[in-house]
């Protein structure tokens, strides 16, 4: 895709929100090299998941702790356009290779720095993972059962870090072309978590702090059904989400109850409907609704949704070639071809040779530890 040909990407991050981020620019056609320290290997390079965010991307090892490596990484910043980082706030500073540092090397430089907290503020510099951020941004207060929160099984916080952090980027490249400026950016993934939940903060503000942190009010919960899960003959099951009156209305006559109309939010209906739904397996109520407008969904596992015909038309899996495409379509754009997931500095050589080196040169980097 040529919407970001020509733009080199230097990626110091390991894991997921970076890595999705950089992906994302990858697959619009950035140049992305991963940065990798020697001796420290990225812990997802043996999932699936490295193979899919990482696919298209270089990789070469640099030690940012030795000299020769941090002047090779100096190097390479004036020659780029986007930095991508995920340590701890601080860390690139202490190696000498903060923002400010690198402005003097490029000033037009777009510096993405991704953590759990944010660069500021008093948990700045506490560790965390995906879970510790939806915690404090009180998503998992919400989605609970009675019992207790429930972890989701998409990891929110990170993979929306990395779309934030590509949004920006993108937007600050924007930016570049008119005041030829760059930019640091810093994506704390609590931050995103807590506007992307910012349906469930409506009633906080308004005042209704009860109502909303107990989960009475909000449709996400399962409290009401019309927007709701439930279990089929086959112990599968179905998704109704007919918030609309319409809707509704459509899925009442569909099951011949029209005296559930008026009882859209009437919470003692959910288990009569448990008890409807339970006579039929999920293919059975699927064909009932096709045509009915009533917003009743299959519920799929992992290995069925590469069956569903919608998802094949739309292609953004290629199970064949284990690649993961970009979940939109452009009508003047081609998407180009992308290659496999870099192995672990498999192009250190050919990214020195680039910058001038020498073979002799770039064996004495290795024996001292640079690369």
């Amino acid at each position: 895709m040529e919407m970001l040909k020509g733009e080199r990407v230097l990626d110091l991050t390991r894991l997921l929100p970076g890595p999705y981020c950089t992906w994302i620019l990858s697959r619009f056609g950035a140049d992305v090299l991963k940065i990798e320290d020697p001796g420290y290997d990225d812990y997802s390079r043996s999932t699936s998941l490295y193979d899919l965010i990482n696919a298209g991307k270089k990789s070469m090892t640099l030690n940012l702790k030795n000299g020769s490596g941090r002047e090779i990484f100096l190097d390479l910043v004036s020659r780029s356009d986007v930095l991508v980082e995920s340590f701890r706030p601080g860390v690139m500073k202490r190696l000498g290779l903060g923002y400010e540092t690198l402005k003097e090397h490029n000033e037009k430089i777009i510096f993405c720095s991704i953590s759990g907290y944010g660069q500021n503020g008093p948990y700045r510099d506490i560790p965390g993972h995906d879970i510790n951020y939806m915690s404090i941004s009180g998503l998992l207060g919400v989605n609970r059962t009675k019992e207790s929160p429930v972890i989701p099984t998409m990891q929110i916080a990170d993979i929306g870090g990395g779309m934030f952090g590509a949004l920006s980027i993108l937007a600050s490249l924007y930016r570049r072309e008119i005041n030829g400026r760059g930019e640091y950016i810093d994506v704390s993934m609590t931050d995103v978590v807590n506007s992307l939940f910012n349906i469930e903060y409506f009633g906080v503000i308004g005042g209704d702090e009860e109502g909303v942190l107990e989960g009475k009010k909000t449709f996400l919960t399962g409290l009401f059904p019309c927007y709701n899960i439930y279990k089929t003959k086959d112990d599968k099951f179905v998704s109704l989400g007919a918030l609309e009156t319409k809707f509704w209305s459509n899925f009442c006559m569909g099951l011949s109850r029209e005296d559930l109309i008026q009882k859209q939010y009437d919470t003692s209906v959910i288990k009569e409907l448990k008890k409807i739904f339970s006579e039929k397996t999920r293919e059975e109520w699927i064909e009932i609704f096709k045509e009915a407008d009533a917003l009743i969904t299959p519920i799929y596992s992992p290995e069925e949704v590469f069956n569903d015909p919608q998802v094949i038309n739309r292609e953004v899996f290629d199970r064949e070639r284990k690649i993961l495409n970009l979940p939109v379509k452009f009508l003047e754009t081609t998407m180009d071809e992308v290659g496999k997931a870099p192995e672990m500095g498999e192009s250190t050589h050919e990214i020195l040779a680039e910058l001038g080196y020498e073979e002799k040169g770039i064996e004495d980097l290795r024996k001292r530890g640079a690369v």
